[in-house]
């Protein structure tokens, strides 16, 4: 078997397991449970919420049941206690319309930003591009990467349009969109270990491996551009041990890379900016949180946010589906079962509001996204004598 298509079915596979271990983890029926003072369960019983699940009384139509039941949550005059824990579909159905279209607003400037600070890079490293079209570039990159499964990666896409139209070689192209993700993730991660000090008390071990995480990921940008730190480590020397056209390449890369040694200060500021501009990335999230009820706080939010967007960037199904699904909920399971103090399963409870979190932000994405697909048709239109993008050629 081809080794391309052999990599693609283990691929494949593993998001089918990955989505396998979220489906008989989560919550799919709404259910109550009566406890003792003691907190033992009582009873269980499965049927469906009628209206809204988050009310002090809420309707219960048991399974089976001809008619639906008042429930009291919490504490009843016989010091018994009456929990109740809605299915994903019962938060998706009761799903707070506004605050989704104001989370959805926040990413549509989170990208926007985003977008601007690639442009920054690809004029930092002599790319003749434009605000608009690197804008224009970045959401045809975002439609590829969430719309399209299976296809050509946005990054590679970004960097054949650059190739293509701007008068760049492929060398500083595909530099650019590294550095870029290379910010995005000591972006991230600044703004989770500023998150962590936080969460310190509570989860130690989250909290020490972002900055030992942030630690690693700032030495190798050392060693990326400090000529002394090069120097003891005898990275030239290195280099030039290995295969010709090997150490052509990474020499290549390398002065590409160099190259932004001039604009540190602008690349400092774009650092010093994260805080603000992932504020919009976790402000989108805590306003989706909020819309499902899912009862997060944003403090927390800060540190899951940029852990699970790490965590969700390996690349290994399309937009990380399957992964993100299962860093959400894992994540917002644990921090969230805090809030939830004495109520019979409540991480699983927490974990089913995270993949309902992570499902619901991949539906905005999604359709912001087909911005991007517009651009793309539109600008078909006026390049015909391009090639298809499928033709790998210029990447």
């Amino acid at each position: 078997m081809n080794k391309k298509y052999l990599f693609a079915a283990l691929k494949i596979a593993l998001v089918g397991v990955l989505f396998s271990i979220i489906f008989y983890n989560i919550s799919w029926v709404d259910r109550y449970s009566h406890l003792d003072p003691q907190g033992t369960v009582l009873a269980e019983t499965e049927g469906q919420i009628l209206g809204s699940w988050d009310q002090d009384r809420v309707q219960f139509l048991a399974r089976g049941a001809a008619h639906p039941t008042g429930l009291f949550r919490g504490v009843q005059a016989d010091g018994t206690t009456i929990s109740i824990s809605p299915g994903l579909p019962t938060y998706v159905r009761n799903l707070d319309i506004a605050l989704f279209a104001l989370g959805a607003a926040l990413f549509f400037v989170f990208i926007v930003m985003i977008n601007s600070r690639w442009w920054f890079l690809l004029r930092a490293n002599g790319l003749g591009v434009g605000f608009f079209e690197a804008q224009k570039f970045g959401w045809i990159g975002l439609f590829f990467n969430n719309v399209m499964p299976g296809a050509t990666g946005g990054d590679v896409v970004k960097a054949v349009y650059i190739v293509r139209r701007c008068s760049g070689d492929k060398v500083r192209a595909v530099v650019s969109i590294v550095v870029d993700r290379i910010l995005g993730v000591i972006s991230l991660l600044l703004v989770g270990s500023i998150a962590s000090a936080l969460a310190m008390d509570r989860f130690p071990v989250f909290a020490g491996t972002m900055w030992l995480t942030g630690l690693g990921v700032l030495v190798f940008c050392f060693l990326l551009i400090s000529p002394t730190l090069r120097r003891l480590l005898f990275f030239d020397t290195l280099v030039g041990r290995l295969p010709e056209k090997v150490g052509n390449v990474i020499r290549d890369l390398d002065a590409a890379v160099l190259h932004y040694r001039g604009h540190l200060r602008g690349i400092a500021g774009w650092i010093l900016a994260s805080p603000a501009i992932y504020t919009l990335l976790v402000g989108s999230f805590f306003c989706m949180s909020e819309a499902l009820g899912v009862g997060i706080s944003l403090a927390d939010l800060f540190f899951i946010v940029p852990v699970a967007s790490v965590i969700q960037g390996i690349p290994i199904a399309p937009a990380g589906w399957g992964i993100g699904e299962a860093a959400y909920g894992a994540l917002i399971g644990k921090f969230g079962a805090s809030s939830l103090a004495g109520v019979p399963d409540a991480e699983q409870i927490m974990r089913t509001r995270g993949v309902a979190l992570s499902v619901l932000h991949r539906v905005h994405v999604a359709l912001w996204s087909l911005i991007g697909g517009l651009a793309m048709l539109i600008d078909r239109k006026t390049h015909p004598d391009e090639p298809p993008l499928t033709d790998n050629k210029d990447a």
